[in-house]
């Protein structure tokens, strides 16, 4: 017969456990709660201020690939490769490892498969084809824009 295992330590009121130390449990009921977690995690990391325009348009370009997937203008897939491209822009894109690890692609297939997902539909209403279009844009420019890149030490004075 098995025996329980004893139970944790308890820790004394006097030490309190930060709430920043709070670990997460993996839940397969709620996978989206883990990435949300790890994206503000991320987000915290890279010192982006709250009122940020990046950051505000971050959140609007995710809302609308959320509009466009719930009114079914974007399939889940086209979904999935709108909203990686959306995180990634601030960056100007994502490297070559990260994209053929998620999507089995190179950069100039994966822009090519962004163009393809935000082409509008006929059975597009004139709004989400303008929404589309306008994000689908906004994407291919910071993809296609080199980022930012500290001076090099080897620069003249």
């Amino acid at each position: 017969m098995l025996e329980n295992p004893a139970p944790p330590p308890k820790t004394s009121p006097a030490t309190p456990t930060p709430p920043t130390a709070k670990t997460t449990i993996p839940c397969r009921a709620h996978p989206k709660r883990i990435t949300i977690r790890a994206a503000h995690r991320r987000r915290a990391a890279t010192g982006v201020p709250a009122g940020s325009p990046e950051l505000d348009w971050l959140r609007q370009s995710l809302r609308a690939c959320d509009l466009l997937a719930s009114v079914q203008s974007i399939s889940p897939s086209d979904r999935a490769l709108v909203a990686f491209g959306i995180e990634w822009a601030p960056y100007g894109g994502a490297d070559s490892e990260e994209l053929f690890v998620k999507f089995g692609v190179q950069r100039s297939r994966f822009l090519v498969l962004l163009q393809a997902a935000m082409a509008p539909r006929p059975s597009d209403l004139e709004r989400l084809r303008t929404l589309k279009t306008t994000l689908c844009n906004d994407l291919l420019r910071a993809w296609n824009e080199s980022p930012p890149r500290p001076p090099s030490l080897t620069s003249s004075r």
